[in-house]
């Protein structure tokens, strides 16, 4: 049984036209539970290997993770930089108000 059970029946299924061109065509029950039907393609279709469509490589993944922590720690040096600048000038204009009295 090909799709689900109270879809409409063609006169030709879909199954034929992949038979007569030689394609491997996968038949599953549907009982309607989806994942135990998507657990079975998932397995169906990685029967050759996993397939890594379009996902990144490892490498590419660590470049992008190591440019996102140099990111990170120059974002926290610069904070920190702006928080001591701000100490400073409080520091300078607690001072100038202190010479003016």
């Amino acid at each position: 049984m090909l799709g689900h059970p109270k879809a409409p029946k063609h006169k030709y299924p879909l199954t034929r036209f992949f038979q007569e061109n030689k394609t491997e065509v996968y038949e599953i029950e549907c009982d309607g539970n989806t994942f135990e039907m998507f657990q079975s393609m998932r397995v169906y279709i990685e029967r050759n290997g996993r397939s890594y469509n379009y996902l990144p490589t490892v490498r590419v993944l660590n470049v992008k993770r190591e440019e996102e922590l140099i990111k990170e720690e120059r974002n926290a040096k610069a904070e920190k930089a702006a928080a001591q600048d701000e100490a400073k000038s409080k520091v300078e204009l607690e001072r100038d108000a202190l010479e003016k009295l």
